[in-house]
C-alpha cells in the first residue's frame, strides 16, 4: 500500500529500513495525558472559542484507551462551536504518509506562486500520492516541490511550529496539535493557498481507498470524510499509526488528528485509532451509539483488509 520506496526489491528494502531506522530521531516519551492548547494558540490568556471544549474528558479518554493510554495522542476542533481539544499534547511522533498532505500543500502551493497550477503529470502523481499512499509519487513531488526546505517552509508559515521535516519525508517528526492545525487550514482557509487548491486537496483525501479509510475515517456511512493515513514500524517505539482529516454529516463538523505508538501490530494500532475516531463522533454528537463504515449489524467490526482471505499484508514497511 504505497510505501516509502514502493517497487523496491525486497534486499533494497531491507537496506532502506536500517537507513531509516538509523536517521530516524528519537521520539519523546509523553508525560500522563493532559489537556494542553495548540501551536498556534501562543497567548497567555487563550480566546473563549480556543479553550479546553466541556464535552472531553481527559479521564474518559484514559478510560476508553485503557493500557497504553499515553502511547497516543489526538487533537479535535469543533468546528460549530470553535473549540479544540487536545489530548497528551507533547506527545511527538514519526508522520509516515499522513507528511503526504504537507507535500501536496507544498507543491500546490509553489506552483501558484509560480503562476501556475499542477501539471496533468503532477495531478496523476497527486492522485497516486493521496488516494492510494504511493511513495515513489510522493518522492517525486517531495523532490519537485522543493525538497525538505520547501516543505519545512509551508510548515512553518502554517504555524506547525512542532513539525521538522526530513529529507526522508516518511521520518519528519510533528504533533497532533500540528496535524489539526493543518486540516483546519485546508478546511477554513489560509492566506497561503487558494480556495479552489484547498478544495482540491480535500477532494483527493475524500476519495481515498475505501481500504485505507480507517482512523478518522471510522464513522457512519454517509457521513462525509476527508482522511490520509500512515502506518510505519520502526525502532524503538513500534508501529507508528497515524490518521488525519475532517468530519461532517448528522450534526458533526469537525477536524481530528490522531497519532500513537507502540502498537504491537498495524491491526492493533488500527483499532486504537479507531476508538478514538468513535468517541470523538459520539462526544460531539447526541447518539450514544456509533458503528464504523462498513460494521455488520450485530456491531462486530469487519475482518481488516490486511488479513481477509487473498489480501497480502502491506508489502513494505513505510506508508
Amino acid at each position: 500500500m504505497g510505501a516509502w520506496w514502493a517497487g523496491r526489491r525486497a534486499g533494497v528494502v531491507g537496506g532502506v529500513v536500517a537507513a531509516a531506522m538509523a536517521c530516524a530521531p528519537a521520539v519523546a516519551v509523553p508525560s500522563a495525558s493532559a489537556v494542553t492548547p495548540g501551536p498556534e494558540m501562543a497567548s497567555a490568556t487563550p480566546a473563549a472559542s480556543d479553550r479546553k471544549s466541556p464535552s472531553f474528558s481527559d479521564r474518559d479518554v484514559a478510560r476508553m484507551l485503557g493500557k497504553g493510554a499515553d502511547d497516543v495522542s489526538f487533537s479535535v476542533r469543533d468546528r460549530g462551536t470553535g473549540e479544540t481539544y487536545t489530548y497528551n499534547g507533547g506527545f511527538r511522533n514519526t508522520t509516515a504518509s499522513i507528511v503526504k498532505v504537507l507535500v501536496l500543500t507544498t507543491i500546490v502551493r509553489e506552483r501558484r506562486e509560480d503562476g501556475r497550477g499542477l501539471s496533468s503529470k503532477q495531478r496523476a502523481l497527486a492522485e497516486r500520492m493521496i488516494r492510494y499512499s504511493d511513495n515513489d509519487a510522493t518522492t517525486s513531488l517531495f523532490s519537485q516541490a522543493g525538497g525538505r526546505a520547501a516543505v519545512q517552509r509551508t510548515a512553518d508559515d502554517l504555524g506547525m511550529t512542532r513539525t521538522k521535516v526530513k529529507g526522508a519525508w516518511g521520518t519528519t517528526t510533528t504533533s497532533a496539535a500540528d496535524q489539526r492545525l493543518l486540516m483546519d487550514k485546508l478546511v477554513d482557509g489560509t492566506p497561503h493557498l487558494e480556495k479552489r487548491d484547498r478544495a482540491y486537496i480535500l477532494q483527493l483525501m475524500g476519495r481515498v481507498t475505501p481500504e485505507q479509510r480507517w482512523g478518522v475515517g471510522s464513522v457512519p456511512k454517509g457521513t462525509r470524510v476527508a482522511v490520509k493515513n500512515g502506518w510505519l514500524p520502526l525502532e524503538p517505539r513500534g508501529w507508528r499509526i497515524n490518521s488525519i482529516g475532517s468530519v461532517k454529516g448528522d450534526g458533526r463538523d469537525y477536524t481530528l488528528a490522531i497519532l500513537s505508538y507502540d502498537n504491537g501490530s498495524m491491526e492493533s494500532g488500527v483499532e486504537r485509532a479507531r476508538k478514538v475516531s468513535e468517541y470523538v463522533w459520539r462526544t460531539l454528537g447526541s447518539s450514544a451509539d456509533v458503528a464504523s463504515e462498513g460494521a455488520t449489524p450485530s456491531g462486530r467490526r469487519p475482518t481488516p483488509f490486511w488479513i481477509r482471505r487473498g489480501a497480502a499484508l502491506p508489502p513494505h514497511p513505510i506508508v
